[in-house]
C-alpha cells in the first residue's frame, strides 16, 4: 500500500477519546480543605524577594512632573513600595490613597478623601463632582494632588472615574495592577491621551484618557492585604460544584455540607424527611448509573441525572404520608430551593414537568443521610 494512500487509511478511522480524566482520580476539595490546605502551605513558605532601589522614586516623581501618569504592573504586591512612594510625593502636594482591591470601594469614596483636601469643597454644600474636581485642580494657582491607586484593575468603575481626572495638570496618578488582563480595561485613545493646555480655565473639556508610562514592578511578594477580602470558596476545584448550583434561581455561592446542615437543623420534620427521601433515591440511582459517569460528575449539571421528575418524587412523598397534595410538596420544597438545598430544570421533551436534584457529590450526600 503506498505511504499517501495509509495515511488517509489512518486519518479516515475514528479517534477515540480517553475517558481517563483528572475529576475520576481527585474529588474536589470542600471549602473548609481548602482553607485547611492554604493554612498549612503558609506556614512553610517562603517568598524569594526581588531588591528594590528607592532611588526610582525621584524618576517616578520627575514623570509625573512631566506629565504623565505612572502604571506599575508585574508580579507581586506592590502595595509597600506604592505607599514608601506615597511618603516620597507627600513634600510636593496632597496625597490621597485609594485601596481599590477593597470589594466595597466605590467612586464617592474618592470623592469624600479628595473633598477634604484645603480648598476644593470651599464653602459649597453640593456633592463634590468628578467635574469640578478636574475643574479645579485645571486652574494654574491649585496645588497638587497626588492619587496612589492600589490594584486599580479591580475596580473597573474607578478606573473610569479616574480617566476622567488622570489629564488635569496638576492631578498625578501612580497605579498598580495585578492581573494579565489589565490592559484591556483601556481603550487606545485613552492610553494616547496626554496632558496638554485644554485643561485651562479659559477652555473647559470633557476629555479623558490616562498618559500612562508603564513600569515593571515585579516583587514576587504575597498579597496578603489584597486578598484579605477574597473569597477563597470561589477558586475553581475548591467546592463541590464549580459554579452557582441553582440553574434556575442562582444562589448565593457553591452549597456546602456545613449549610447544608445548618439548614435542615432549622426545617420542620416533614421536610427532613422529604430530603432524606430525595437524597435515597438520587443515591441509589447513583449506585446503579455507570462507576465514571458517577465520578465525572461533580458539576450540578451532570448530577440531574441521578435526580427524580416531580411527578415521581410527589408519589413517593404521598405514600410516605410526607405531603398528600401539591400544594403541601411544593411548600416544603420551598425551603430547600431559596437555600439552594434542592435545585431543578425544566426535563426536555415535556410540558412543565421538572427533575429535581441535590447538587452535593456521593460522598458528601452520604453524610448528611
Amino acid at each position: 500500500q503506498p505511504s499517501f494512500d495509509a495515511y488517509f487509511t489512518h486519518a479516515s478511522s475514528r479517534t477515540r477519546t480517553s475517558t481517563n480524566v483528572f475529576s475520576q482520580r481527585v474529588v474536589p476539595l470542600s471549602p473548609e480543605e481548602h482553607n485547611a490546605a492554604l493554612a498549612r502551605a503558609s506556614v512553610h513558605a517562603c517568598t524569594p524577594q526581588v531588591p528594590f532601589d528607592s532611588s526610582s522614586f525621584k524618576r517616578w516623581a520627575r514623570e509625573l512632573d512631566e506629565g504623565f501618569n505612572i502604571l506599575l504592573y508585574g508580579l507581586g504586591s506592590k502595595r509597600g513600595i506604592l505607599n514608601d512612594f506615597a511618603k516620597h510625593v507627600s513634600k510636593l502636594g496632597h496625597v490621597v490613597v485609594i485601596n481599590a482591591f477593597h470589594p466595597s470601594v466605590a467612586v464617592r469614596d474618592m470623592l469624600v478623601s479628595i473633598a477634604r483636601v484645603p480648598g476644593v469643597q470651599s464653602t459649597s454644600t453640593s456633592p463634590l463632582t468628578l467635574e469640578r474636581v478636574a475643574e479645579h485642580f485645571g486652574n494654574s494657582d491649585s496645588p497638587h494632588l497626588f492619587l496612589i491607586v492600589h490594584s486599580l484593575d479591580r475596580s473597573p468603575k474607578l478606573a473610569r472615574a479616574i480617566s476622567s481626572l488622570a489629564l488635569s495638570p496638576h492631578i498625578h496618578i501612580a497605579a498598580s495592577i495585578d492581573r494579565l488582563n489589565a490592559p484591556l480595561l483601556f481603550s487606545a485613545s485613552q492610553l494616547a491621551a496626554r496632558k496638554g493646555s485644554f485643561f485651562s480655565s479659559d477652555r473647559p473639556t470633557k476629555n479623558v484618557g490616562y498618559s500612562w508610562l508603564w513600569h515593571d514592578l515585579t516583587t514576587l511578594a504575597p498579597y496578603t492585604t489584597e486578598l484579605t477580602f477574597a473569597d477563597r470558596t470561589s477558586i475553581s476545584g475548591a467546592s463541590s460544584s464549580h459554579a452557582r448550583v441553582d440553574i434556575t434561581n442562582p444562589i448565593s455561592g457553591p452549597l456546602t455540607e456545613t449549610a447544608a446542615m445548618h439548614v435542615l437543623a432549622a426545617v420542620t420534620a416533614k421536610a427532613k424527611k422529604l430530603f432524606s427521601l430525595l437524597a435515597a433515591k438520587q443515591l441509589e440511582n447513583a449506585d446503579s448509573s455507570d462507576v465514571s459517569e458517577v465520578n465525572s460528575a461533580h458539576n450540578p449539571r451532570d448530577q440531574q441525572h441521578f435526580g427524580l421528575t416531580y411527578d415521581a418524587l410527589f408519589t413517593l412523598a404521598r405514600d410516605a404520608f410526607i405531603a398528600t397534595n401539591d400544594t403541601a410538596l411544593r411548600a416544603l420544597l420551598g425551603e430547600f430551593r431559596d437555600h439552594g438545598l434542592v435545585v431543578s430544570v425544566a426535563q426536555p421533551g415535556t410540558s412543565g414537568s421538572e427533575v429535581l436534584w441535590i447538587p452535593l457529590r456521593k460522598e458528601r450526600l452520604l453524610k448528611l443521610v
